[in-house]
């Protein structure tokens, strides 16, 4: 009887993964699962930009975030869907092309950037959910953890980015690290690994600033469970910097940007969540 009860429960035990897995909403492809979790948001006393302040405490519920930023491709299609406008390929020499399709989309404005996510049925995320996203919940600096930015973690500003604003626009620009990344201005989503986020999501520091749904307001000193921004102002924030930052601090998961909706940069495009 013993031996047939400890065989039940091994059965038991060995079932467990698949019936919770079963339990828990795939994310549709492309995307990652960030399980539901509490974190510290922001940022604590002497580090960072003051609007990075107070850290407080947040709960956020599972949901899907694309594993990397939307591409060229992907939004052109939405183009040619006649659900999107084009991108303001007018602003800057810089704004993505047709022929760099697996590049970052860059060049559209938050209501582009909404209207892309809605036409696949997905949303932007809350300023919230990108940094958990990010960074998870054990207080690392970056999404790759705390070591210092470096050419093999993200597409920022390096001996490429210098020489080129140099040449073409005649400015000195520090670099982040010594050393060449590859990519003049964005690169290719994807192709650096080694900075994944905790959930296996790519690129959320440095390539292109993202658009998320939270207009920008102060923190408040606690907040509830799934926080939102103020219900209206000037601003939609953006995370994650580009790829012309040149600072190790700019590219913290804790650093908030932000532009008027109907603003679009060479440096800013977007990913997408869904809820689950």
């Amino acid at each position: 009887m013993a031996a047939r009860r400890t065989v039940a429960i091994a059965i038991a035990v060995a079932a467990w993964p698949a019936a919770r897995s079963r339990a828990e909403p795939a994310c549709p492809d492309g995307m990652v699962r960030v399980p539901g979790g509490r974190f510290a948001m922001g940022s604590p006393d002497g580090v960072g930009d003051d609007d990075e302040h107070p850290r407080h405490e947040v709960a956020v519920s599972a949901f899907c975030i694309d594993r990397t930023e939307v591409t060229v491709t992907a939004y052109e299609a939405c183009v040619t869907a006649k659900r999107c406008t084009a991108p303001h390929r007018e602003i800057s020499p810089s704004c993505n092309q047709p022929d760099r399709g697996e590049h970052p989309v860059n060049c559209v404005d938050w209501h582009q950037a909404v209207a892309y996510c809605r036409w696949r049925g997905k949303r932007l995320p809350a300023e919230a959910e990108w940094e958990y996203a990010a960074r998870g919940g054990d207080g690392r600096l970056y999404p790759w953890g705390n070591e210092p930015p470096s050419a093999t973690r993200l597409n920022a500003c390096g001996r490429e980015c210098v020489a080129w604003g140099a040449r073409v626009l005649g400015r000195e620009w520090p670099a982040m690290y010594d050393a060449d990344d590859g990519w003049v201005t964005t690169a290719p989503v994807g192709s650096f690994p080694a900075g994944a986020s905790p959930f296996g999501a790519l690129d959320m520091a440095g390539n292109v600033w993202e658009w998320t749904a939270d207009w920008r307001g102060d923190y408040p000193a606690s907040a509830a469970a799934n926080p939102r921004g103020p219900a209206t102002g000037a601003g939609r924030i953006t995370r994650g910097n580009g790829w012309h930052a040149h600072r190790a601090v700019d590219v913290r998961a804790a650093v908030r940007g932000s532009d008027p909706p109907a603003v679009a940069t060479n440096s800013t495009g977007l990913r997408c969540a869904a809820s689950r």
